[in-house]
């Protein structure tokens, strides 16, 4: 783990980790399937749920942590190109999600159809593509900015807004 001091940047590093395992268990499962896999497979029985729910923060709660709190201060202090880009990269993010949790939603419920599981692979492995290198990219860009650029007591305030 990188040698991070602010809460916020801890908590980006391990969200970002935690996606992008997660994303690689999804595209391994995703890689081989053909088709619409049983019913009761246990692969799948845990990992749509565990999708569902990291995808549902991700595009809500984390990417607005970013969004609201953190390129704002970017652009403050020089990085807004960094901003723009990480900023139009979510949006990219929220329009393959979107459709791919009312997918994953569908396939919880057993009522997906074999062009529904086509289509759940389809934008799957693009989601596992695009945010896998975006979490990467953030990585290596953002959370040691947010690290350098966050004082002791701002550090604290988004940490308790975004934990509570």
């Amino acid at each position: 783990m990188m040698d991070l001091v602010r809460h916020t940047s801890r908590r980006l590093y391990e969200e970002h980790i935690a996606v992008i395992a997660l994303l690689e268990r999804f595209g391994n499962a995703l890689g081989p399937l053909a088709a619409p896999p049983p019913a009761n497979d246990p692969v799948w029985s845990l990992l749509l749920p565990q999708l569902a729910v990291a995808l549902e923060h991700e595009i809500t709660g984390h990417f607005d942590l970013e969004e609201k709190q953190l390129f704002p201060r970017l652009r403050e202090h020089g990085s807004g190109e960094l901003a723009d880009l990480l900023l139009e990269e979510h949006a990219v993010i929220r329009e393959v999600s979107r459709p791919l949790l009312d997918l994953i939603k569908l396939a919880r419920a057993g009522s997906l159809d074999s062009a529904g599981w086509k289509s759940l692979r389809t934008l799957g492995l693009e989601l596992v593509e695009r945010l896998s290198a975006h979490a990467q990219m953030e990585q290596g860009s953002l959370v040691p900015q947010v690290d350098e650029m966050l004082d002791e007591t701002t550090d604290m305030e988004i940490w308790n807004a975004y934990v509570n």
